[in-house]
């Protein structure tokens, strides 16, 4: 299989003895070396994107796994497999061994994203490539905000409901003392300060390379620096616009949210895919995460011994709103977006050997259509929301929809629910609207503590939590 990504000759990990790292012991004369060349930057860059491409985290449980399983996407032939209260649950027996990894990985990674940023202006005069310095510390800083905003819609309460919890630490700084947990809105305006410094940084340096190669002679044959192409599958300009469209609309400030969702789409470096051989319909990434050996795990979790498949047919159509909407969704139809088995009815959107070299081995991570449920959300009236709700349905072959106010959020709702299957997105939409209940949900009335993860054992006994 072709590989997009520079090989990582070196994995960064550094030291620490506080107890928000699980890393291995690096000393400072060879962290200088390594930053000592531009190469170095990029080697530790790619590494932090490989660390982020674990099955712990965005190749699986934050993707169509652990997130997806409480967004209850799944039901296999033991119905009490997922439909099972102890999933929501924190902690639980169910849930424990997720939350204590998920947590211990992300705050790895934001160490070595902080040492790699620390770095970036140590060692600034051993840039000699254009904008690489621009490029590879924006990339950095918008990671480091992601990481910490998704820490914080696992972690956290319910945002709107308590906007001052104190449920994680924000950290910018790559030392060994442990932080004390920071107050959710304050975390929020540090995501954003991150971001609006990564913008800054990506404007005019960001080679914007979206395009897709369609098969190997294209790509064997680029010319440029092959560290700048298949900017989907990196932290670029729009998705750092897209993650502050993202983030605004979790603290509740529509008019930002509303600006920063329409720049993304006003760019055009986007547009929705009509061909239904495109499984990934690839010209609406935003940003997503490449997963080496993919189709090998997609083959083994997705097969016949796997677990994420429906086993009835009325479970994945109530899911897909087929009632209403019909089976014309080519989100839900047979041979193009699911396989339909006498053993169960899986998704086809992982399973991507023999596809474009620019588009194998891809987890999604943020898409066009989020876009316009943004905009959705933030317009003035049901009216022009219905509009937003429209663009998408149409390019996926449903029928336009009426809305009225009182309708708006529960056609949002749907709209989450078909176009994020296997992306980890819809539990994380009933959290931030406190929803009591939602479909095939098993406990009878969901509170905030069903929706917030619990922070591993060691941080309760040592960290600064209190």
């Amino acid at each position: 299989m072709k590989r997009y990504i520079i090989v990582c000759l070196s994995i960064l990990f550094f030291s620490s003895c506080s107890n928000w790292l699980d890393v291995q012991p690096k000393t400072t004369v060879e962290e200088e070396e390594v930053f000592s060349r531009e190469i170095g930057f990029k080697e530790a860059l790619t590494g932090i994107y490989i660390k982020m491409a674990s099955k712990d985290l965005y190749a699986k449980n934050l993707s169509y796994g652990f997130l997806d399983i409480l967004g209850q996407r799944y039901e296999p032939s033991n119905v009490e497999a997922y439909q099972d209260e102890l999933w929501y649950t924190f902690p639980s027996t169910k849930t424990e061994s997720y939350t204590t990894t998920i947590w211990g990985k992300m705050y790895n990674i934001i160490a070595n994203v902080n040492n790699l940023l620390y770095y970036c202006d140590k060692k600034r005069d051993v840039f000699t490539t254009e904008n690489y310095y621009e490029i590879i510390k924006g990339e950095a800083l918008g990671l480091r905000a992601f990481l910490h905003f998704d820490l914080l819609r696992m972690y956290g309460t319910i945002y709107e409901q308590n906007p001052t919890s104190k449920r994680i630490a924000y950290r910018t700084v790559f030392n060994r003392e442990p932080k004390e947990m920071q107050a959710s809105n304050v975390v929020v305006d540090s995501i954003i300060a991150d971001l609006k410094q990564a913008e800054i940084l990506l404007t005019d340096t960001d080679p914007l390379n979206f395009d897709f190669p369609k098969d190997e002679y294209e790509e064997q044959n680029m010319t440029s620096d092959r560290f700048l192409f298949y900017r989907h599958k990196r932290m670029n300009l729009y998705a750092v616009k897209a993650l502050l469209a993202r983030v605004y609309l979790y603290a509740g400030n529509k008019i930002e949210a509303a600006n920063y969702a329409k720049q993304v789409i006003d760019s055009k470096q986007f547009d929705f895919v009509a061909d239904v051989a495109d499984l990934q319909r690839s010209k609406e990434i935003v940003f997503s995460i490449y997963v080496d050996d993919f189709d090998l795990q997609v083959k083994e979790e997705f097969g016949t011994n796997g677990s994420y498949y429906v086993s009835t047919m009325n479970f994945l159509y109530e899911m897909f709103d087929v009632t209403h909407d019909g089976t014309n969704d080519f989100r839900i139809r047979e041979g193009v977006s699911f396989d339909f088995a006498l053993n169960g009815i899986t998704t086809r959107k992982y399973r991507q050997e023999n596809m474009w070299s620019s588009t194998e081995g891809t987890v999604v991570l943020i898409r066009l259509a989020e876009m316009y449920y943004v905009l959705a959300e933030c317009a003035a009236d049901a009216q022009t929301a219905a509009g937003y709700l429209n663009a998408v349905r149409e390019a996926r072959g449903v029928d336009p929809t009426g809305l009225t106010e009182a309708t708006r959020l529960n056609e949002i709702e749907k709209e989450y629910r078909k176009e994020f299957y296997g992306e980890g997105q819809l539990f994380f939409f009933y959290k931030r609207h406190g929803y009591t209940t939602f479909l095939h949900c098993p406990v009878e009335r969901m509170v905030e503590k069903n929706y917030m993860f619990t922070w591993p054992e060691n941080e309760e006994l040592f960290g600064m939590t209190n």
